[in-house]
């Protein structure tokens, strides 16, 4: 049995499915996505983003990129956009350029919530920890769905978070609570992590360091998904984990590429959705795992 998760299959049976539902709908989503300056992996996010999601569905999806703009221009940017009833949703590449970072937080929460389609606003945030209707955060909530069409049952499950952040680490902590699993979240300033890791049936890797999980983390048979994209020296695309080193140990894997990134994408597209017709997309979504499971079950017959 291959052990690598297949998230580019995964999306694209999601993908078909959000499509057949978006052809009966009046009204297709218009997202408006901005990044400003200059990040390297912002740039390549946002023509990733693009790319993906103006290829495989029905969405409008806009790019806008300013090399300049200040605190006021933001701010005015997005209240035009939460006033322009021909945008349903708007999102704001992260990292902000340095001088806007202070007020970052307070950006954000200027955005519509209806309209947050990256689930990044405070009021996203505090929905979701109580359980209530939301957009959720796309990384996590891509992790979840993975998880899902490949059948793991999450109750009970130890699952071992090495991420802190407000996009990663306590969205997928929430989500883990939901599926009835225990989130343990970890972080750069956490003492003997190999020690907590080895105890976890699933890690999700996002610190942002070059393979530095290696089989020494991680216990005979767990779940591991991978966050981090890096080039390494060589040029090859690698992870946060050291996926040679662990692959033997391991029950199911995401490679660095073709698993968490193209789910992440394909979660924003359901957002753009729900940014519109609300918690039926849920459904939508629910009959697209399904399919993906049958799919993945099949082939591991």
């Amino acid at each position: 049995m291959d052990k690598k998760i297949n998230g580019l299959e995964v999306s694209n049976i999601l993908y078909a499915e959000l499509n057949k539902y978006l052809l009966k709908k009046q009204a297709i989503p218009r997202v408006v996505d901005l990044s400003i300056g200059h990040d390297f992996g912002g740039e390549m996010y946002a023509k990733m983003k693009e790319k993906n999601i103006t290829s495989k569905t029905m969405i409008d999806f806009i790019s806008v990129h300013f090399d300049e703009m200040t605190k006021e221009e933001l701010e005015q940017y997005i209240i035009n956009i939460n006033n322009d009833n021909t945008i349903s949703g708007l999102m704001i590449q992260l990292p902000l350029p340095k001088h806007l970072q202070a007020e970052e937080r307070r950006l954000l929460d200027l955005i519509n919530p209806i309209k947050d389609v990256d689930g990044l606003t405070s009021l996203s945030a505090g929905r979701l920890s109580t359980g209530d209707h939301t957009l959720i955060p796309c990384t996590p909530r891509g992790i979840e769905m993975l998880l899902k069409a490949y059948d793991i049952d999450l109750e009970g499950k130890k699952v071992a978070i090495i991420n802190r952040s407000n996009i990663v680490g306590k969205p997928l902590a929430e989500l883990m609570l939901q599926n009835n699993a225990t989130p343990i979240i970890c972080h750069s300033k956490t003492n003997n992590l190999a020690s907590i890791t080895r105890t976890c049936d699933i890690v999700v890797a996002a610190l942002n360091k070059q393979e530095h999980i290696n089989s020494e983390f991680i216990k005979e048979g767990a779940i591991v998904i991978d966050v981090g994209v890096h080039k390494n020296e060589a040029g090859k695309t690698v992870g946060d984990v050291a996926f040679d080193d662990v692959y033997d140990k391991v029950s199911l894997i995401t490679p660095s590429t073709g698993a968490v990134g193209p789910m992440t994408i394909c979660m924003l597209a359901y957002n753009s959705a729900k940014s519109i017709y609300g918690e039926e997309v849920e459904e939508v979504l629910k009959q697209g795992i399904a399919k993906a499971k049958q799919r993945i079950k099949t082939y591991n017959m």
